[in-house]
C-alpha cells in the first residue's frame, strides 16, 4: 500500500466541496468531516495539494463559482449524503461553467446509489466506498496522462459509456494511514473544536445490522467483508490525539465520533492505561446498550470517560426487535442507564419517531422510556427511510413511501415523508416538537403516588387524533406572547446599555 501513497513526482490540485447543511443555526460553525480529512492525508502523502469549500450555509452559483475559480483545481470532489444530494447537483452544475476539471462524488450516498449519482449530467465520476487508495491511484493516473477508465472503486463517464469498477479490499490495517488532514479546515473555528472540543474517528464499519442503517448493504460489498469493522490500534490513537492537542492546544475534551469504538475487550484493557497515562482528558463516546456491562463502564471512567451518547431509538420491544433488528430490549436500555448513572456518566439518548409499525402509543413509550431513564439530553429525530437500508425496502414494499414523497428532507428534523397507516405525519410532527415538554411531563407524573390512572388518562388524550390540532391552539398563542415579550425586553436591554454607555 505505501507504495500507492508515496511519489515525489506528482502534484495535482484536488478540491473537495463539503456540503455542511445540517443546520439554520446562525451561529453554527462546521463540523470535522473525518472523511474529507483521511483523503486530504493520503492525497497530501502522494504529493498532491488539496483544498476544501465548506459550504456552511446555502450560497448563490455566482458565489461558488467564485470559490471554485480561485483555487483553479485540476479535480473537484464531492462528498455526499443523501440529504444533501439534491445541493451536490446543484453545486456541481454550477462549476461545470468555469472550470474544466472533472467532478468526482463520494461518500455513503454514491455508495449506496451509484447509478442514481453518475447519471446527473454534472458528475464525471463517483467513487464508492474505501476512497483513500482509490483517489491516489487516480490522480497519479491522471497526472500522468495514464488510462483512467479501470480504477478499482471509480465509475467513469466517457461518451456514452459508463465504466463501473468492482471495489478493491477494505484496508485491514488502519495504522497504515497518515492521520486525518486537520489543516484543510479552519480547525480552531469549527463547532465544536471553538469550545475545547476535539473530535476523533479511529474505526471504520460497524459489526451490527440495524434495519435502519445501510451498514449491512455497505458491508456485503466487499469480498473481505470479514474485516468490514476494524480500529486502529491503541498507540496510534493516543499518538494522533497528542500529535493534535500538542498542535492545537485549546482542545480540553475529546468526541470519539466511531459507531463503535469500545467493542473488544482486549482493545479496551490496552487503550485504557495508555489514554490515562498520556493524554488524561475527558471524553465521550457513542456506545450500544448491550455493551454497557459495569466491567466496561468502570474502565471507561477510570480513563476519563464522562459522557455516553446512546442509541435508544424506541421504548417498544416490538420496534427495537422486529422492526429496528436493535437486538436489545427495553429493560437492558433501563439497566444500562441505571448502570451509567452510578458510575458517574453523563448520558445521551437518541430516538427516533415515525417508525414503520409504530403508532402514538409506541411512540409515547419511547417518551415514557425517557422519562423514566432521565438521560442529560434526549436527541430525537423524524425517521427517514434511506435507500440501501432493509427498511427502504419495507417502506416502498408496503407502499408507505411514494414517489411523489420520495424527495430527501434537508436533515433528520424536518417531517415525515411515510404515510404510515397506524400514525398521521401531523401527528408525527406533533410527538417530535413536543417530544421534551412530554419527557418532562411524564416525569412529574411518575413523581406522584399512585399515578397509574392519570399516565393512562394522559396516554389517551395524547393518542386521540385531533389532539395535536387542540394543544397547538393552546401553545401557539403562548409562543407568539413570549417572543413579543423577549422581543420588547431585548430592545430595553439595548436602549439601557445605549443609555448606559453615553
Amino acid at each position: 500500500m505505501n507504495g500507492i501513497l508515496q511519489s515525489n513526482l506528482l502534484n495535482m490540485r484536488i478540491t473537495f466541496v463539503y456540503p455542511d447543511l445540517a443546520t439554520d443555526d446562525p451561529t453554527y460553525t462546521g463540523y470535522f468531516h473525518h472523511g474529507i480529512a483521511s483523503l486530504s492525508a493520503v492525497l497530501k502523502k502522494a504529493g498532491h495539494r488539496t483544498s476544501l469549500i465548506q459550504l456552511l450555509k446555502k450560497i448563490s452559483e455566482e458565489e461558488f463559482q467564485e470559490k471554485v475559480k480561485a483555487l483553479n483545481p485540476d479535480l473537484i470532489g464531492f462528498s455526499s449524503t443523501a440529504h444533501v444530494f439534491p445541493f451536490v447537483k446543484k453545486y456541481a452544475k454550477a462549476a461545470k461553467k468555469v472550470t474544466s476539471a472533472p467532478i468526482i462524488c463520494g461518500g455513503v450516498h454514491p455508495t449506496v446509489c451509484p447509478e442514481e449519482v453518475i447519471k446527473d449530467e454534472s458528475i464525471d465520476m463517483i467513487c464508492r466506498g474505501e476512497g483513500d487508495l482509490a483517489m491516489v491511484e487516480l490522480c497519479q493516473k491522471m497526472e500522468s496522462g495514464q488510462p483512467i477508465e479501470n480504477v478499482k472503486n471509480i465509475w467513469l463517464k466517457k461518451g456514452e459509456r459508463i465504466f463501473r469498477n468492482e471495489l478493491r479490499a477494505l484496508i485491514t490495517n488502519l495504522d497504515e494511514l497518515p492521520f486525518p488532514d486537520r489543516e484543510i479546515y479552519d480547525y480552531p473555528l469549527l463547532n465544536l473544536e471553538k469550545r475545547g472540543i476535539g473530535t476523533f474517528m479511529f474505526s471504520r464499519g460497524c459489526p451490527y445490522q440495524c434495519t435502519f442503517c445501510c451498514e449491512s448493504t455497505l458491508r456485503k460489498l466487499y469480498s473481505n467483508s470479514q474485516y468490514y469493522h476494524r480500529t486502529r490500534s491503541p498507540r496510534t490513537v493516543i499518538a494522533e490525539i497528542k500529535e493534535t492537542v500538542k498542535k492545537y492546544p485549546f482542545i480540553k475534551f475529546v468526541r470519539f465520533d466511531d459507531d463503535l469504538l469500545f467493542v473488544r475487550k482486549d482493545w479496551v484493557k490496552e487503550f485504557v492505561p495508555l489514554y490515562k497515562k498520556e493524554i488524561n482528558l475527558p471524553f465521550s463516546s457513542d456506545i450500544r446498550v448491550n455493551l454497557m456491562t459495569e466491567n466496561l463502564l468502570s474502565l471507561l471512567k477510570e480513563a476519563g470517560g464522562y459522557l455516553l451518547r446512546i442509541g435508544v431509538e424506541s421504548g417498544d420491544d416490538f420496534i427495537l426487535k422486529e422492526v429496528l433488528n436493535k437486538g436489545i430490549t427495553v429493560e437492558q436500555i433501563k439497566k444500562a442507564f441505571k448502570t451509567a448513572r452510578q458510575k458517574g456518566f453523563k448520558t445521551q439518548a437518541y430516538n427516533m419517531v415515525g417508525l414503520p409499525g409504530e403508532g402514538p402509543k409506541e411512540i409515547l413509550e419511547t417518551i415514557k422510556l425517557n422519562a423514566e431513564i432521565n438521560p442529560n439530553l434526549s436527541v430525537v429525530s423524524i425517521f427517514y427511510p434511506y435507500k440501501g437500508t432493509f427498511l427502504y425496502e419495507l417502506c416502498v414494499q408496503k407502499r408507505y413511501l411514494k414517489e411523489e414523497d420520495a424527495e430527501v428532507p434537508q436533515n433528520y428534523y424536518s417531517y415525515s415523508v411515510l404515510s404510515l397507516p397506524t400514525i398521521g405525519r401531523e401527528q408525527i410532527s406533533f410527538f417530535f416538537h413536543y417530544f421534551h415538554l412530554l419527557k418532562k411531563f411524564y416525569s412529574f407524573l411518575f413523581k406522584i403516588p399512585f399515578s397509574r390512572p392519570l399516565v393512562f388518562l394522559a396516554d389517551k388524550i395524547l393518542s386521540f387524533r385531533y389532539a395535536p390540532e387542540l394543544i397547538n391552539a393552546i401553545f401557539n398563542p403562548l409562543r407568539v406572547m413570549k417572543r413579543k415579550v423577549f422581543k420588547i425586553l431585548k430592545k430595553e436591554v439595548k436602549q439601557d446599555t445605549e443609555a448606559i454607555s453615553k
